[in-house]
């Protein structure tokens, strides 16, 4: 994978975008002027999952192996979101809220803990949630089951339209389904699987300072019309949009963003709390003080989650993924030389 700086932006937009819409959210703001506060944030999410598929695609390129992969997937992804949900049981954080109700503590039973400690609907679906971004996971964790497969597919057939005609055939099958499932969420993930091909294929032909004026002309055209299919939309024109521009230069862009970027999993599962410290418990102070709370305590939050726990277990994982590799290709180098006393046998 090349140094990619346009997809740290893109990610700390994606990010931001979360945090507002709650902050929004927590001030009771639903709309403003024509544009719906909620879906801000489900946009970000969505625009997640585009990079998410992009960029374990230039993973699977550099590492294509299964194992390896799933092991590092695990490491990278479960250690962070189970000290989130732990933290929210123990305190009984109201980190789980709705639009309607941003701070809730759900007190979920015991089922509805493994529900949300596996990030599978395991036995519900619609499982109240300890912290409400974590809605998303499930859908990631499932996608990650099936990235390894569409990686091989598309390097067998390295062309955007079987990739396309699928997108197409699911849009068509689930376009009656009210909700989001992972049926729908397919349609969010396969445009970065498209972007992984056209960054290959196409040559980047807008200029970098246009980048930012393409991600907010997203968001006007798909807010006021959003839905979890118009979502689709979205995901698709950003798949295809991204390949087209050349990296940003400007450095005062570049050093916030990637700051944003490599901390945004653990601001993602971290902001929750810090609506709850700068928003509930600081409900007496001015605004200026109470926003100001939520973006120090979440990024004081998201630091340390980082550095203790997230990078530690992302290392983890590599290490253990080499071994667990290692070993597999030394079991099958030992097969093959025993092949021959087999068949002579």
């Amino acid at each position: 994978m090349k140094d990619m700086p346009n997809l740290d932006f893109v990610r700390s937009v994606a990010v931001i975008s979360v945090v507002a819409s709650h902050i929004l959210l927590a001030l009771r703001i639903m709309d403003v002027g024509r544009f719906p506060v909620q879906p801000l944030g489900v946009l970000g999410v969505m625009l997640f999952f585009v990079l998410t598929s992009l960029v374990l695609m230039w993973s699977l390129e550099r590492r294509p192996h299964t194992l390896d992969f799933y092991i590092r997937r695990w490491f990278r992804i479960y250690p962070l979101a189970w000290a989130a949900l732990v933290v929210a049981l123990l305190f009984h954080a109201p980190t789980g809220g709705t639009p309607q109700n941003i701070f809730l503590f759900t007190g979920p039973d015991l089922k509805d803990i493994v529900d949300q400690f596996s990030l599978l609907p395991i036995f519900s679906a619609n499982a109240p949630l300890l912290v409400g971004p974590m809605w998303s996971l499930p859908y990631e964790i499932m996608m990650y089951v099936l990235l390894p497969f569409l990686y091989f597919f598309v390097r067998k057939n390295f062309s955007l339209w079987p990739l396309l005609l699928a997108w197409g055939i699911i849009l068509l099958n689930t376009r009656r389904t009210p909700v989001h499932n992972f049926g729908t969420a397919i349609g969010y993930f396969l445009p970065g699987v498209m972007a992984y091909v056209a960054f290959s294929r196409w040559k980047p032909v807008l200029p970098g300072w246009m980048l930012p004026l393409f991600l907010l002309g997203l968001w006007a055209i798909f807010l006021p019309h959003f839905t979890y299919h118009t979502a689709w939309w979205f995901c698709l024109v950003a798949g295809l949009g991204l390949p087209l521009f050349r990296q940003i230069k400007q450095e005062w862009i570049l050093a916030p963003s990637r700051q944003i970027a490599k901390y945004s999993y653990g601001i993602y599962l971290t902001h929750m709390f810090g609506l709850v410290i700068g928003m509930r418990l600081l409900a007496a102070h001015s605004l200026p003080v109470r926003i100001l709370a939520v973006v120090v305590s979440t990024a004081a939050m998201s630091l340390l989650a980082y550095h203790l726990l997230e990078h530690p277990m992302i290392r983890l994982g590599s290490r253990l993924a080499s071994r667990a590799e290692s070993r597999y290709e030394q079991h099958e180098m030992k097969q093959l030389r025993e092949l021959p006393t087999v068949v002579g046998q």
